[in-house]
């Protein structure tokens, strides 16, 4: 098989990953978007049954092996505190609803799951266990994920862990998008401090921060950050290579007695290689993504 014929399912790799970016949940390979923290409150003030409401829109511009993709998402989900113990929280997350425009290969995609064609279509069949469904996010008490489980009726494997093979290592440690992530010092506006999460193997972050300002509508953190992944995942039954290295930069606002996101915006830089059977497929790629996030 060559590199010719090996095309499409890189391609499909590459929507796949896109639809994990979607779901502004965890850290992926490209959406650094959402580690995003600051430490103006020193605590996270959730309680149980505190509810909200994000919408992550992503547009993504990417070419593989010299064949353009350009691709916007949206996601509306709910999240909810499930639990608060005093090892951390339970938050659970549920995609209401996803649509997809763009191009790929000089293709148009067009995707909404409101549309009873477009989920018996083959977009609808590859996210139908994605939408409406519950995934939990087991998260400790400084805003780090320590643990994930997809809903009861998705298939195995079938979710964003599932893709990513964040059902073992690469999601535990990582901070979780929603909640402030606390540094061990007191900060005031104009201070400075990096975070370091993960390693190569699973994903590898490394984050700088700036607290700009803290107001009655919150406190704002500007960031600045790089990742790395080398090694391999699985997709679809296949062992892929992954190796790559991003950039981003971008702000985030978060409820200051909460500690709860209210917005993020981004833009981040990513390059690297996937490999399959053999064969090595260059890809780079820009992606800007914004999530606003409102109390139900």
């Amino acid at each position: 098989m060559n590199a010719a014929e090996l095309l499409p399912r890189h391609c499909n790799l590459i929507f796949n990953l896109q639809i994990i970016m979607t779901k502004g949940i965890y850290v992926s390979l490209f959406l650094l978007a959402t580690v995003t923290s600051t430490a103006f409150a020193q605590k996270i003030a959730v309680t149980k049954g505190q509810k909200l409401e994000t919408v992550t829109t992503t547009k993504m511009s990417m070419e593989v092996m010299g064949q353009s993709m350009d691709n916007e998402s949206t996601a509306t989900s709910n999240i909810e505190v499930k639990d608060v113990t005093a090892d951390g929280y339970l938050f659970t997350n549920t995609i209401k609803r996803m649509t997809m425009k763009g191009s790929t290969m000089g293709q148009d995609i067009s995707f909404d799951s409101d549309k009873k064609e477009d989920m018996d279509g083959q977009i609808g069949q590859a996210l139908k266990n994605q939408i409406g469904n519950a995934q939990e996010i087991q998260v400790d008490k400084k805003g780090k994920v320590s643990g994930i489980q997809e809903g009861a009726d998705k298939k195995a494997g079938a979710g964003m862990a599932g893709m990513m093979g964040m059902s073992g290592d690469i999601a535990k440690g990582q901070p979780y998008p929603i909640l402030i992530q606390l540094p061990a010092n007191a900060v005031k506006p104009g201070d400075s401090w990096t975070d370091s999460s993960g390693s190569p193997a699973t994903i590898k972050t490394i984050t700088v921060y700036t607290l700009k300002s803290v107001s009655a509508d919150g406190a704002m953190v500007s960031f600045t950050g790089t990742l790395t992944k080398n090694g391999n995942i699985e997709q679809n039954g296949m062992e892929i290579q992954m190796d790559m290295t991003g950039t981003t930069k971008g702000e985030a606002t978060y409820d200051s007695s909460t500690g709860l996101l209210k917005t993020t915006t981004s833009t981040s830089e990513v390059k690297g290689n996937l490999g399959i059977m053999g064969q090595t497929a260059p890809l780079t790629g820009t992606i800007t993504a914004n999530i606003v996030a409102k109390k139900l």
